[in-house]
């Protein structure tokens, strides 16, 4: 665990927060980190960005109200199953201000010379160029709500926020979904491994 310097706090838009922090490990692609809330829970939390020992957080409103008034913040991480970018083309599907959760993944593609597209649902960028399923993609990342999954191609990989995380470490279980611990071999997990079990999604 760290405790990080908080640089700047930015206000987006309504209910949405930038919050940049001093952090000395770079996560890879993929992973996350957890906020540690006065010692009592912990709040996993994707990441936006991370370059020259910065780490960039966006935040919900009701999040970010934990940190008000605070020089530091507790951070654990990174944690999870990094995402493989050994490949050549990238898509990226988002709704809304999920679209946080795969934007370090769509930058450090761009960054390594990858060629990435992004489907906006009900949300803009000006950062990459627009895409959609019916072109070829050797990786398809995704966050949305947990009812557009089955909307999704299979080979698809989606990032699960709806299932609560407790330990982040693989230890209580409370994370599992079918055969998968969220925490530590996701957060990004197989669209065919989530509709495979249905009664885990409440189907």
């Amino acid at each position: 665990m760290i405790y990080s310097k908080i640089l700047y706090e930015k206000k987006l838009k309504e209910n949405m927060y930038e919050v940049a922090v001093l952090f000395p490990i770079k996560p890879k692609p993929g992973q996350f980190v957890s906020l540690i809330d006065s010692g009592k829970r912990e709040i996993p939390l994707s990441i936006s960005d991370y370059y020259n020992g910065i780490l960039f957080l966006h935040l919900s409103e009701k999040i970010y109200d934990t940190l008000k008034g605070k020089e530091r913040i507790l951070l654990k991480g990174p944690i999870g199953r990094p995402v493989d970018l050994s490949v050549s083309s990238v898509l990226g599907i988002a709704y809304q201000d999920l679209f946080f959760d795969i934007l370090y993944i769509l930058r450090e593609a761009k960054r390594n010379g990858i060629k990435v597209k992004v489907k906006c649902i009900e949300c803009e960028t000006n950062e990459f160029q627009i895409g959609n399923e019916t072109e070829k993609f050797d990786l398809i990342i995704a966050s949305v709500p947990q009812n557009f999954i089955n909307s999704l191609p299979k080979d698809a990989y989606v990032y699960v926020r709806w299932i609560k995380m407790n330990c982040m470490l693989g230890v209580c279980g409370v994370c599992e979904i079918g055969s998968k611990l969220v925490c530590i071999d996701g957060p990004l997990i197989k669209v065919s491994d989530l509709v495979d079990q249905r009664q885990s999604l409440g189907k």
